[in-house]
């Protein structure tokens, strides 16, 4: 059998092919690159002068109506599409402390309750049929509600977004249905490790019972009736303070005798009172928060800048500067040096009276030493031995500069980013000023800064503790066995 399948193999054998010379398909002599390349463009590149970005920032129509409603509007007819948008003063931070949660099931309840003489499944149906989305939800410190839809059905749909605003129905139903996916998603959050890290971090930060740093648990959220969210819309979810944000394909004309009529008589609401405690010093920390999971999450944290100050532009190039994929100095370091993190990062964000800086990796349990020696070297001898450097700011004010007009590739972000700072207290030449302020930043006001940036960091390390070693050389330990109990 094994002789019969070899003579079969063999007579189907394949006989090489000949290749038959032809002439003028010679290869010709490789030329130049000089050659190859217009005149034009035989230059090397490393020597180029680029010209300076020519961005001219687009700037939303605002609108007040009688009643005092401010309203941006930016047309867009790109695509046949209409964005509507409320901004409303009222955040996660004005809840009572024994009712956390209350803001953000109010915030859902406007688009999933009904609205007017609309039902919950008939509203449910009557924007599926026009294929439109309606949206809310609650942040710290301002809540939205969007409607998106179709430029062709403005008309029969911009009074829905009146109703949901001025008229939520508040369906006892849907209420219970809500609640229930708020307590789900509190009850699994221990289950996401790097949820479980931001979060103890920003309580080690601002501090458990700051209004930065609560948050919702089970019995809170228990703790809201469908007669608190009545209340406290009632009382917050007026005109008083609201922002109306439209963009997208529509006629200016109409869209305003749209907005008198849909909004023009809405009244009541203001925005609640806020007592912003003072930031506390911070003193550095190791909180060790056991999971048994692959990979630590290691979180260092401290003060970033409160807003609207001098400290946000040097702050958020230093922010690039270490942290910024692979030009960054703690990606360079843990991640291409020594390969101890897939990814290192930085981020710094604003906030009432100061914001959060944070520094960030994963790691294997056992390399957790080795790469907090790194990261916190870096940020120590930031302030003091090796300082940023003039190429370092260079390169991250280029970034900064050239990132900044994908922030307003839409009119949709423009116009919500102008809203937005309007409501939390920005002057009104706040963007059009970024630029050049990112650019003034020298290696002085960089220095000045980045002191800050060691003082007092608050090291989250989220992992099983026995193949992590003994971290107290990085500061004093401590565990927490449950964030949400974290006192």
């Amino acid at each position: 059998m094994k002789n019969a399948l070899w003579l079969l193999l063999a007579g189907c054998a394949v006989t090489p092919a000949q290749t038959r010379h032809e002439p003028g398909l010679e290869s010709a002599p490789t030329r130049t690159a000089a050659r190859q390349l217009p005149p034009g463009l035989a230059v090397d590149p490393t020597k180029l002068t680029p010209g300076p970005l020519d961005f001219a920032l687009r700037q939303p129509e605002v609108v007040t109506l009688a009643n005092g409603v401010q309203v941006y509007l930016l047309e867009d007819h790109a695509v046949p599409l209409v964005l509507l948008r409320a901004l409303m003063p009222v955040g996660n931070v004005d809840d009572r402390a024994e009712k956390l949660g209350l803001t953000a099931l109010t915030a859902t309840l406007l688009t999933e309750g009904g609205a007017g003489t609309t039902a919950p499944e008939a509203l449910d149906e009557l924007l599926e049929f026009h294929a439109a989305d309606a949206s809310s939800g609650a942040g710290d410190e301002y809540s939205t509600v969007s409607l998106s839809l179709r430029a062709v059905d403005v008309p029969t749909l911009f009074p829905v977004f009146a109703d949901l605003l001025q008229r939520p129905r508040f369906d006892d139903t849907r209420f219970e249905v809500v609640r229930g996916r708020f307590l789900e998603s509190v009850r699994r959050r221990e289950d996401r490790p790097d949820g479980v890290a931001a979060r103890a971090l920003n309580k080690a930060v601002f501090g458990p019972q700051s209004l930065l740093g609560r948050e919702p648990t089970e019995a809170t959220m228990k703790a809201v009736t469908l007669a608190d969210v009545k209340a406290a819309w009632a009382a917050n979810w007026g005109a008083k303070g609201a922002r109306l944000v439209i963009t997208g394909d529509f006629d200016r004309a109409a869209m305003l005798r749209l907005l008198e009529a849909g909004f023009g008589t809405w009244k009541g609401g203001a925005a609640p009172p806020r007592a912003w405690a003072a930031p506390v010093p911070l003193v550095r920390r190791v909180l060790i928060v056991p999971r048994k999971i692959a990979q630590a999450k290691v979180r260092i944290g401290t003060f970033g800048f409160a807003r609207n100050t001098p400290q946000e532009f040097p702050l958020r190039l230093l922010n690039t500067a270490l942290g910024t994929f692979g030009v960054g100095r703690l990606y360079r370091e843990i991640r291409d040096e020594r390969g101890l993190a897939y990814s290192a990062y930085a981020t710094v964000n604003p906030g009432p009276t100061t914001g959060l800086f944070t520094a960030g990796f994963d790691t294997r349990p056992q390399q957790v030493g080795e790469a907090l020696e790194v990261a916190t070297r870096i940020l120590t001898e930031l302030g003091t031995t090796a300082p940023v450097t003039d190429a370092e700011l260079r390169i991250a004010s280029d970034m900064a500069t050239n990132a900044f007009a994908f922030r307003f590739d839409s009119a949709a972000k423009i116009a919500m980013e102008r809203a937005t700072f309007d409501l939390v207290g920005y002057p009104v030449d706040y963007l059009a000023n970024w630029r050049a302020k990112i650019s003034a930043v020298d290696v002085a006001h960089a220095a000045e800064a980045s002191r800050q940036l060691a003082q007092g960091l608050q090291i989250i390390v989220v992992g099983p503790p026995e193949k992590m070693g003994d971290l107290s050389r990085f500061g004093p330990v401590s565990t927490i066995t449950d964030v949400e109990q974290f006192r």
